[in-house]
């Protein structure tokens, strides 16, 4: 089977898997993203009128990508590959630093497809009266009665995993790494485990004198407090209050220096067993791995790693649909421009004029004072890009094919009876594409950076979308919580120079000075 035609069988699979799954009432990982033009795939259920919609567009995407699986198939048949563009491609493997940017880019586009199954706030399984369940692939939502809890509402699956854990009845549930949703989200209070060592307290790793305000809880009942007080150079010093097994106040003590100076109450110490000391983090509250905020919150409480993480897939997702509209539309009137010239030509010219000087980031402004920042979804932002940014391609691929029309073997193929179309894309094209596939890594740099900037300025995506853009925003609005900006700001220069680094060797394997090809 020919590459086109294999390429062309996993389209098919892949929009027939995603079409069954979600009619079947799963949620699975990427293949979920064909119906996630709304920010939270499945949130709405039958009978809704956003669910109805949701679905035939999701279907409709699908189909798009199943027909363009069977055309490759169609077409695939008589494919090989051209002895110039393997060495293109063997000369781009050669390329250490860019080859090895690819490699790492390919990864995380693979961290990225696992979607829920590494971040996300359902547990992906649960053991309950022996029966299993896996709440994050499937579209049904289980609720605090159905654990036996007293709410109308979704479980809170990470109190459940301690509460079975606490149980011990042989129940369980498994969560993500990541146990958080990328947005809409939030831990009010967090609790940092700090180290107590040789008759003093430690911030965690042990190093650092811990000062301030920490707790202790009473070990059977980890919500209830036992005591709480105030640390100074890793003691005691101040007043510190006691309270019994149901939380009430039972005395007071005083401390200097690590010594009881006053007391209330006799204190015989965290009873049974020894109780760690507790900082209570209030958001935005810095890295705690306890809690699983291994880059901490940020000013909503909202997890910084599953904020990250959601971006980049939003980012994905929209440089799939970008490059289909985009790369369609600029090849395609691009070479018509080139190939049939004349008045064409020249009104699309004038076409391309006028929209090159109407202001971008105007244009955003208006349609989202109109709309409503809200109101605007993924595909609204892709579309409002791509009405912009084809014209760039289709300026490359006019004057390609303005030069490449006029050379012997395109006269030969139309001598042969070859119609416009298959001259443009079966002769000229190919040798005109070179200029556009090193502008591929450059365009996904721009569609990154156009995203996050629009997000920063606050007309985006909404909030209920996770977006690099905001978190920047966030972090400089709170410099004095440097892991927000600086988190942010570190992934947001890793992956653009990435980009640029696989950019740099494609455009050095593909340069027409170096390889050419004619039919």
């Amino acid at each position: 089977m020919t590459f086109p035609r294999k390429i062309g069988l996993i389209l098919i699979l892949v929009a027939v898997a995603a079409a069954w799954s979600y009619e079947s009432g799963l949620s699975l990982p990427s293949l979920r993203w064909f119906y996630s033009f709304h920010a939270e795939p499945g949130a709405y259920q039958p009978g809704d009128w956003h669910y109805t919609q949701e679905r035939y567009i999701g279907h409709a995407f699908a189909g798009v990508i199943g027909l363009i699986g069977l055309l490759m198939i169609a077409l695939g048949g008589s494919f090989h590959w051209n002895p110039l563009t393997l060495r293109r491609l063997t000369r781009f493997r050669s390329m250490g630093r860019g080859w090895l940017a690819f490699r790492i880019f390919a990864f995380l586009l693979l961290l990225a497809a696992l979607d829920q199954t590494l971040v996300g706030r359902r547990a992906l399984a649960v053991k309950y009266n022996g029966q299993w369940l896996f709440p994050a692939f499937q579209q049904r939502t289980y609720t605090e009665e159905f654990f036996g809890g007293k709410e109308d509402q979704e479980a809170d699956y990470r109190a459940l995993a301690k509460r079975l854990k606490d149980e011990n009845k042989g129940d369980t549930a498994i969560m993500p790494p990541i146990p958080w949703d990328p947005v809409l989200d939030s831990d009010e209070l967090q609790k940092r485990p700090l180290v107590e060592r040789d008759g003093k307290v430690y911030y965690p790793g042990g190093k650092e004198l811990f000062n301030g305000y920490a707790l202790q809880y009473w070990p059977k009942a980890q919500n209830i407090k036992l005591r709480d007080a105030r640390f100074r150079g890793g003691q005691l010093q101040g007043p510190a209050t006691l309270f019994d097994g149901k939380g009430d106040f039972a005395g007071k003590q005083t401390w200097s220096e690590g010594k009881l100076v006053e007391t209330s109450v006799e204190d015989s110490g965290p009873p049974a067993v020894e109780q760690t000391w507790v900082q209570l983090l209030y958001k935005p509250a810095p890295p705690v791995f306890a809690e699983r905020h291994f880059l901490g919150t940020d000013s909503n409480g909202w997890d910084i790693v599953a904020q990250l993480f959601g971006g980049f897939q939003v980012i994905v997702k929209a440089a799939f649909f970008y490059f289909l509209l985009v790369y369609g539309a600029g090849i395609t009137i691009g070479c018509l421009q080139g190939y049939l010239g004349g008045k064409f030509d020249l009104i699309l010219e004038r076409l391309v004029e006028i929209i090159s000087n109407i202001p971008f980031l105007l244009v955003v402004m208006i349609i989202t004072a109109n709309i409503g920042r809200d109101n605007i979804d993924l595909m609204t932002i892709i579309v409002i890009f791509a009405a912009f940014s084809w014209i760039g391609i289709s300026a490359y691929l006019r004057t390609a094919t303005y030069k490449e029309k006029a050379r012997d073997y395109a006269a030969a193929a139309r001598v042969q009876g070859a119609g416009t179309l298959r001259v443009i894309f079966r002769h000229i094209l190919p040798n005109a594409i070179s200029t556009i596939v090193t502008l591929l890594p450059f365009t996904f740099s721009g569609l990154t950076i156009s995203l996050t900037a629009l997000d920063y300025l606050g007309f985006g995506l909404p909030d209920s979308y996770p977006s690099w853009g905001r978190v920047l925003e966030d972090g400089i609005s709170n410099l004095s919580s440097p892991w927000i900006v600086a988190s942010v700001f570190a992934t947001l220069v890793s992956v653009l120079l990435l980009i640029t680094f696989i950019g740099e060797a494609i455009r050095e394997a593909f340069d027409p000075k170096k390889f050419t090809t004619y039919q």
